[in-house]
């Protein structure tokens, strides 16, 4: 797949190519070819692959003098780097990487650029690594990836933003809030996807196709700015770029999972495949005890439940001391009582402040640009923890005694830290004393990297042990590739159906759809689906679109709703046993659903095992026509998961056609798909 003529580096399988050169001037893309159908999308052959600052020169790959659009001054960069070697790396997985070393003397630094490939995905995967090889070397201003690429011309085509749901500008820059952005040609009926998994606010894309830099993706130079110090010997591994070219209907569920795929192969590999997590918060919050759990446990095990996570409320604020009043035999008598039903046991804990024991290690505290200690929200008494600093090290040694202790399966760690997602801490951290960071300059690049040290080092001890920092703890709203690359599983909201008069299932299959689009479902959490009134079974199903998480007060649910419940559930976890439902369909596109019509989607798994969700909403219709695409040649059982009846069968274009469902006055249905005679 990887191949060099010359100065020539081709990068390509049977669906992609791109094309490298590399002589006196330097490193840059020529080509970059949809080999579907033999379209050239390179539209600047001589224009820069990456683009940085060390030690306050500005280092690009390629350099060509041009006179710049914005201020009419000719821009021309010292040639700095000298190429030095390549290798070509073939993967166990069946991809191929190529390595380019350049030396910059000036810098004393040697920087790599890695370009990976595989073979059945039309497009590749970019990221850099520098070494400092003397003295001390100061990284910023990184753009990772430059691309001037576009289906057909940048006239005809449209930006989208929010992984491709929202129109963009024709040019516009964004730091923070996106990790995925879409270039479609409606005319062509073709395009691509250009993804960034830097963390949180540290994200950023330019896109001006009339500037050199193109669609440029990297590091934010402003409010959450990158920085990265290294002394001789230390090395940096920058995050990654995925660039994929596709054919069809912008909101085609095939190119969007075939997207989903290329950024999950690069995704840390998650033990589960997406079996019901229930969550003690909602409704008890705080004011859970022994007895309470025990029984909850028992119900969530006859529910048929993978998961039981005990949420905030079981630590005093003495040093996180068990509750002893709340559990007199301690958590051991839970995560006992959750392993016998065969479940997984997880735990809520706090890193964001010192929620738990106030007031101590203040020397951990993170500062705000004032080097006040930062406070945790509005009128909170809980101050902000710097994970850049030895915090870092407490929370490896505290989380690993509490795994052990507890035999621990999954970790939910919560609160702000870094900043808030709901814009009431301001980033990073101002300390100058703090052993991992140097001051407020590169604070938010060292928080999320210590916080991805505390999840490497506990994976050393417990490489079954699912991490999950909550969407508080990673300070961002939504999902996205940066916080699956730090959590196996993904709390992504506080969306809960707790109060429908509030927020309603729909209005958060609405979001939900949105968050993925084409980030891999089985990753996020969505939001806390409560079980407890009589919609349960709609609510059950909602959180299908993702790892289900679920929360409610399990002894209010009806007899004949809990026997629905378990059938489903035990119906999902046979289909999840064989392989993760990695393949994700909307029945009705990118369509945002009214109260008046019905909305569903499929997820399954590349062997044809999967489900349908149809929900009615305040449809009157009778029947819901849906269709399922790119489904294994070969004939299908279709049954309803709630009561087990065979529904139909149907051949696999019939079912990519479209098939016709029955409500059969139900509110929502669920059914279970999976080739004939493979049940």
């Amino acid at each position: 797949m990887i191949s060099v003529r010359g100065d020539r580096f081709r990068i390509e399988n049977n669906l992609f190519l791109r094309e490298l050169t590399v002589d006196g001037d330097g490193l840059r893309t020529i080509s970059v070819l949809n080999k579907k159908n033999g379209r050239e999308y390179e539209k600047r052959p001589n224009e820069a692959d990456f683009q940085v600052t060390l030690n306050t020169q500005t280092v690009v790959s390629f350099n060509k003098p041009e006179i710049h659009i914005l201020d009419g001054n000719k821009v021309e960069h010292e040639k700095v780097l000298e190429f030095a070697d390549y290798r070509i790396n073939r993967v166990n997985s069946g991809s191929e990487i190529l390595e380019l070393y350049f030396l910059c003397p000036k810098a004393n630094a040697r920087i790599k650029v890695y370009f990976q490939i595989y073979p059945d995905l039309p497009g590749c995967v970019k990221w850099m690594k520098f070494e400092c090889l003397e003295g001390e070397l100061h990284i910023s201003r990184l753009l990772f990836e430059i691309l001037n690429t576009c289906p057909g011309q940048f006239v005809d085509a449209e930006f989208y933003k929010k992984q491709g749901t929202v129109l963009a500008p024709p040019n516009f820059a964004d730091c923070g809030d996106e990790d995925i952005i879409q270039i479609h040609n409606l005319k062509l009926n073709e395009g691509m996807l250009v993804g960034n998994s830097a963390p949180g606010p540290l994200r950023y894309y330019m896109v001006y196709p009339h500037w050199g830099t193109g669609i440029s993706c990297g590091y934010s130079m402003s409010s959450g700015e990158f920085n990265k110090f290294l002394k001789a010997g230390e090395n940096f591994i920058s995050d990654k770029a995925y660039l994929y070219l596709y054919e069809g209907h912008k909101d085609d569920s095939g190119n969007h999972n075939g997207f989903r795929e290329l950024i999950r192969r690069s995704l840390p590999t998650c033990p589960d495949n997406g079996g019901v997590m229930y969550c003690t918060w909602l409704p008890f919050l705080k004011n859970i005890n022994e007895k309470l759990l025990l029984d909850l446990a028992d119900r969530a095990a006859a529910l048929a439940f993978t998961w039981f996570v005990v949420d905030d409320g079981w630590f005093t604020n003495n040093n996180w001391q068990v509750d002893a009043k709340k559990f007199p035999s301690g958590l051991e008598a839970i995560s006992e009582r959750v392993k016998a039903n065969g479940m997984k046991f997880g735990l809520w804990f706090n890193i964001g402040n010192d929620y738990g024991a106030p007031g101590s290690r203040p020397e951990d505290n993170a500062r705000d640009s004032h080097g006040t200690p930062k406070c945790f929200g509005f009128g909170s008494n809980y101050t902000c923890r710097c994970m850049a600093s030895k915090h870092r090290d407490f929370l490896v040694d505290k989380l690993g005694k509490l795994a052990e202790q507890y035999k621990v399966d999954y970790f939910k760690l919560d609160f702000s830290s870094i900043l808030s997602p709901y814009g009431m801490t301001p980033y990073g951290c101002a300390a100058t004393s703090h052993d991992y960071h140097h001051d407020f300059s590169d604070s938010v690049y060292e928080q999320y990297a210590s916080m991805m040290y505390c999840r490497n080092e506990l994976k050393k001890r417990f490489p079954n042990l699912i991490i999950d920092f909550s969407f508080e703890t990673f300070g961002t709203e939504t999902p996205s590739i940066g916080a699956l690359m730090f959590s196996e599983l993904h709390h992504a909201s506080n969306m809960n159906t707790l109060k429908p008069e509030i927020l309603d299932a729909r209005k958060i299959r609405n979001t939900l759809y949105n968050y993925a689009t084409v980030l891999p479902n089985e990753r996020i959490l969505g939001s806390l689906i409560c079980l407890q009134d009589s919609r349960d079974i709609e609510h059950l199903l909602t959180a299908f679109i993702g790892t289900p998480l679920i929360a409610g007060d399990l002894r209010l649910i009806s007899e004949n709703t809990k026997t629905e419940i378990r059938n489903i559930c035990v119906n999902l976890n046979n289909l999840i046993a064989s392989g993760v439902l990695s393949e994700f369909h909307k029945f009705k596109s990118d369509r945002y659903i009214r109260h008046d019509e019905w909305d569903g989607f499929a997820r399954y798994s590349r062997s044809g095992r999967g489900i349908i969700c149809l929900f009615r909403n305040e449809d009157t219709c009778e029947t819901a026509e849906i269709a399922i695409p790119g489904l294994l040649r070969g004939r299908y059982v279709l049954k309803d998961m709630a009561n087990n009846e065979h529904v139909a069968s149907y051949d696999s274009t019939g079912l990519a056609s479209g098939i016709i469902v029955k409500w059969q006055e139900n509110a929502c249905r669920a059914l279970a798909f999976f080739p004939e005679n493979n049940d």
